[in-house]
């Protein structure tokens, strides 16, 4: 029996954005890989009006902007892209070649070059949008996430190559000294390996102090910008959450995991508010469920935050959005609130001093998500050092 076609709606993800004004929406991918996605629909079966719509999210043919506000990208989203087309990486070899004429590249100028290019593609949009919107991110080493002098100097190098290049920086203790200094230099910043309200809390108040030192140096913040990643999915699947309930005989239903992540990211957004830090709360890692939906973007979107969106939210977004509940008043339901209030793991997620940044480094999260970005950045520094 054949399946039916794809059939997304790319305007119930214009509807989230027009009852929002807050609200931004990132593509979470290479903007190299957004091809990709397009033509994965066109084989699903996804007709050529919709199709001319979502290439309109991030095209300048039709002028005007893009539809998303921004993009994010970590060293597994690169490897993808580096992966699934080969002809980007013949194009990185000859920009090496232009921008390292009198020198060899590195693997890492390279690397910056695969940056460049997303850079690119957003650039004019970035200028059209006052050059607060149409930032395109890449992260330093995850390898050198506890160097903080290898990481400050790969930031500049990153943010030198493009204006609209945002430097993702490890929200590890060194990785706070980090987005401190290079935020007083006037770099923009995307903090990533980022979880809990307590962690997003002292990433805010780096970021704090290094606008205020930047401010006293007459650095001109202008066109630039700090967000923090909330990686919800990646928490809310935490071994540390799923051991605690069920020694303690609490049932958590996937509902109660998604309004967790959900309340995490109402809670850090107050508190950044409530700091007075230059930053924007980002959430990525949203996942599909319960069941059939897509609780997540139906409730975050209702914030004034940033979500990323990789190719398999979006399609979630444009087919499981369920329209009543997305204009519903954000709510969290008080049995899940009574659930996570039971359990030591989720309270001190959820507090602004419940974790030290040494808790959140032996958590299983951080640890699992900086060893795949580790092993992610290695096979791309083979590829790159193979040009």
């Amino acid at each position: 029996m054949s399946q039916e076609p794809l059939a997304p709606r790319p305007e119930l993800l214009e509807g989230l954005k027009e009852r929002n004004p807050d609200l931004e929406l990132w593509w979470d991918a290479h903007p190299g890989y957004y091809q990709v996605f397009l033509a994965s629909l066109r084989e699903r079966g996804v007709d050529d009006a919709t199709l001319s719509v979502l290439r309109r999210f991030m095209s300048h043919n039709e002028g005007g902007v893009f539809f998303f506000d921004g993009v994010t990208t970590n060293p597994p989203l690169v490897l993808r892209l580096l992966e699934s087309r080969p002809q980007v990486v013949a194009r990185v070899q000859e920009l090496g070649r232009v921008f390292f004429s009198d020198t060899h590249p590195g693997w890492f100028d390279l690397y910056l070059m695969v940056g460049k290019l997303g850079a690119d593609k957003f650039l004019s949009n970035f200028y059209r949008r006052g050059r607060r919107y149409g930032f395109v991110c890449l992260q330093v080493d995850p390898r050198k996430s506890t160097d903080e002098a290898t990481m400050v100097l790969q930031a500049l190098e990153i943010s030198r190559t493009s204006p609209n290049l945002m430097v993702k920086i490890p929200a590890t203790r060194a990785g706070l000294a980090v987005m401190e200094e290079i935020v007083s230099f006037g770099v923009p910043v995307n903090a990533t390996s980022c979880f809990c309200v307590p962690q997003v809390v002292q990433v805010a108040q780096a970021m704090k102090r290094g606008y205020e030192k930047g401010k006293a140096r007459g650095i001109d913040y202008s066109g630039w910008r700090a967000v923090i990643t909330m990686m919800l999915g990646r928490w809310e699947a935490s071994t540390e959450l799923t051991e605690e309930a069920k020694a303690r005989g609490v049932t958590l239903e996937e509902a109660d995991l998604r309004f967790f992540g959900i309340l995490m990211a109402k809670r850090a957004v107050d508190a950044v508010e409530a700091l007075g830090a230059p930053a924007k709360v980002l959430v990525c890692s949203t996942r599909k469920g319960p069941g059939n939906t897509y609780l997540h973007l139906e409730e975050l979107a209702k914030l004034p935050l940033v979500i990323t969106m990789n190719p398999e939210a979006l399609e979630w977004g444009m087919t499981l959005l369920r329209k009543e509940r997305a204009r519903a008043p954000f709510a969290v339901p008080k049995t899940t609130e009574e659930k996570l209030h039971k359990l030591d793991f989720a309270r001190r997620s959820l507090e602004v001093d419940g974790f030290t940044m040494e808790d959140i480094a032996a958590s299983s999260a951080q640890t699992h998500n900086l060893k795949e970005f580790s092993q992610a950045m290695e096979r791309i520094e083979g590829i790159l050092s193979g040009c």
